[in-house]
C-alpha cells in the first residue's frame, strides 16, 4: 500500500510539472511558440514512454512501468492542448482533462495487476488521439496537409489501440495474435510511426504556408483578409500574423456560420462585414486600432497602408491579451 502510494505521488508531481510549466501562458499572445512548447513535450513523453518500458522490461519494477503508462497517456493528451493553442482556443479545459488522464492512468497501473492495467491504458490513449483527430479534422490552417497528416496518425493509432484491447480480450494477451501485432515490439513500432509523422507536421506548421495568397474571388459573398501582408509581417512577425488571421476566420465564423475560410482571412455574406468584424476583434480579441485597420476587402489587399517597422516595436509576446 505505501508503494502504491508513493508511485501515485511521483506520477501526480511528473504530470503536474509537465502539464501546468506553461498552463499560465494559455490563452496569452505566441500561440505557435506554446503550439510548439507543447508539440516538443508530447514528443518527449512519447519517447520517455518508450524508455520507460524498457526499464521495466529490464528489472525496473512497477516504478518504470507507471512512469511509462502516464507518460504514453500524456503524449497525445499534450498534443491535444497544442492543436487547442493553435487554433486559438483556450485550452485550459483540455490541460486539466490530460492531468486528470495522467493520474486515472497512474492509479490504474500502481493498483491493477497485468493485463487489466494495460487494458485500461490502451484504452485510454484512445481518448486523446481520437480528440487530436477530430482537433485537426476541423483545423483550417494552411497549408492543409499537416493537419491531414496529425488526423491520420492519430486516428490510425486510436483504431490500432481499440483492436489492441479487442485482441487480447478476444484472443488473450499471450495468444500468438497479440505476439504478432500488438504486443511490445509491434506497439512501439507503431507508435515511433506516429510520433514520426507529427514531427513532420510540427515543423510543416512551423514554417508556415510557403505560397503567396492569390486575390479572392468570392461571388456570393466579401472577402475580409488581413491587407498589407509583407509590412505587417515585418511589423509584428509571422507569429502575430497567423494569430491574427487565425482570429479573424474566428470572428467571421460567429456571425456567419456559412463563411468559408480563406488563406488570409474570411468569406462571407453579411453586410457591412469589416466594420462588423473589426468591432469583435477590438472587443473579444483584444484588437489594436492599427490591427483592425490593416483589415481590407480581398481585392484590394494592398489599400491600407502600415506604420514603417522602424516606428514602432512589434508587440511583446508576453503581453496580456484579454
Amino acid at each position: 500500500m505505501e508503494l502504491s502510494l508513493g508511485i501515485l505521488a511521483v506520477s501526480v508531481a511528473v504530470a503536474a510539472a509537465v502539464l501546468f510549466a506553461a498552463l499560465p501562458r494559455i490563452g496569452t499572445p505566441g500561440a505557435m511558440t506554446l503550439f510548439l512548447r507543447y508539440a516538443a513535450v508530447s514528443g518527449v513523453a512519447a519517447v520517455g514512454s518508450s524508455a520507460m518500458y524498457f526499464m521495466h522490461s529490464a528489472g525496473g519494477g512497477i516504478v518504470a512501468l507507471v512512469l511509462g503508462d502516464v507518460a504514453m497517456v500524456l503524449a497525445p493528451a499534450l498534443l491535444l492542448v497544442a492543436l487547442e493553442v493553435l487554433a486559438g482556443r483556450r485550452a485550459r479545459r483540455a490541460a486539466i482533462a490530460s492531468l486528470a488522464l495522467a493520474l486515472v492512468t497512474a492509479v490504474v497501473t500502481a493498483t491493477v495487476p497485468l493485463p487489466g492495467s494495460l487494458a485500461v491504458k490502451v484504452l485510454l490513449v484512445t481518448l486523446p488521439c481520437t480528440a487530436c483527430a477530430l482537433v485537426a479534422a476541423r483545423s483550417h490552417l494552411e497549408p492543409r496537409w499537416p493537419m491531414r497528416l496529425i488526423l491520420a496518425a492519430n486516428a490510425a493509432y486510436a483504431v490500432y489501440s481499440a483492436a489492441r484491447v479487442a485482441v487480447g480480450l478476444a484472443a488473450g494477451w499471450e495468444s500468438p495474435l497479440f505476439d504478432l501485432g500488438f504486443s511490445f515490439a509491434p506497439a512501439t513500432l507503431a507508435g515511433a510511426l506516429v510520433i514520426a509523422a507529427v514531427g513532420i507536421a510540427v515543423v510543416r506548421v512551423r514554417l508556415g504556408p510557403r505560397a503567396r495568397a492569390v486575390p479572392a474571388v468570392c461571388p456570393a459573398g466579401r472577402a475580409v483578409v488581413v491587407g498589407d501582408w509583407a509590412l505587417a509581417s515585418a511589423a509584428y512577425g509571422q507569429e502575430r500574423m497567423r494569430s491574427m488571421v487565425a482570429e479573424l476566420q474566428s470572428a467571421g465564423r460567429a456571425f456567419d456560420e456559412s463563411a468559408r475560410v480563406l488563406p488570409r482571412g474570411v468569406e462571407t455574406s453579411m453586410p457591412d462585414a469589416i466594420e462588423k468584424l473589426g468591432d469583435r476583434l477590438r472587443d473579444v480579441h483584444g484588437w489594436r486600432p492599427d490591427e483592425v485597420a490593416l483589415l481590407v476587402d480581398g481585392a484590394a489587399t494592398g489599400a491600407i497602408s502600415l506604420p514603417s517597422a522602424r516606428s514602432r516595436r512589434p508587440r511583446s509576446r508576453n503581453s496580456a491579451r484579454t
